[in-house]
């Protein structure tokens, strides 16, 4: 029954989201107070993931926490199951997240990357952390070109310090996947190839609530289609 009602959840958060472009390829809401198969944590020590039972991210609980301690150096990561993309050109990648930074120097990173292997890993999107991230939902579009697997691992990660990070909450992490059209382009990309239609950071809330930022400046990525600007951010 537990399964059966994830299953249920899991295909109305898909329907939730059906006005992207794509196939649901992966849907992930994090509802039982457990990873699901396939979903793993690594890198180095220090850092605790569980499953928390808020809504930080914006989503319905629960949602993933991250929980670094004070001495935590290094990078983390929370590791997606193996995705079968092998009848299509590109993917939409969208996730739910709230940053909590404490007072302090914070100069760290979140990123999106890409394994073939489940150990060696990639960086297809990175962006500087400086302070709390309002709760937001993000949207970045990949060409899938250059990728030399079409049955990759993703994972979400934080690199940095823990000593001036309270936590950060992950939620409805779903990838749509879709084929070009007939010209071998992406709809709605313009001729620089920047997907303004399709990647975005949408406000979750405050003042600004429901307000979409275009990505508009290129960060650390070798991913034409993956762009970011600086969110909406604050020291709490």
């Amino acid at each position: 029954m537990k399964r059966l009602m994830s299953f249920l959840a899991a295909v109305f958060m898909a329907a939730s989201v059906s006005a992207q472009q794509g196939d649901v390829v992966l849907c992930e809401g994090f509802f039982n107070p457990w990873l699901e198969e396939g979903w793993d944590v690594k890198g180095d020590n220090w850092v605790v993931w569980y499953i928390s039972n808020s809504t930080n991210a914006g989503g319905k609980s629960h949602e993933l926490q991250m929980y670094p301690d004070i001495n935590f150096i290094g990078t983390t990561r929370l590791v997606t199951p193996i995705v079968e993309l092998g009848k299509y050109d590109f993917i939409n990648f969208q996730f739910n997240h709230c940053f909590e930074a404490t007072n302090g120097d914070l100069n760290a990173q979140i990123g999106i990357g890409i394994s073939q292997d489940g150990e060696s890993w990639e960086s297809i999107w990175e962006d500087t952390v400086t302070g709390s991230i309002a709760q937001s939902q993000y949207l970045l579009t990949f060409d899938m070109e250059e990728w030399p697997t079409k049955a990759p691992q993703f994972c979400l990660y934080y690199s940095g310090e823990g000593a001036y990070v309270n936590s950060w909450f992950i939620d409805n992490v779903i990838i749509f996947a879709s084929k070009k059209n007939k010209f071998g382009q992406i709809k709605d990309s313009d001729e620089n190839g920047f997907v303004a239609a399709r990647s975005h950071i949408l406000s979750l809330r405050g003042p600004k609530a429901g307000t979409v930022t275009q990505f508009s400046t290129m960060r650390k990525s070798r991913n034409k289609f993956a762009k970011i600007v600086e969110g909406r951010r604050g020291r709490r």
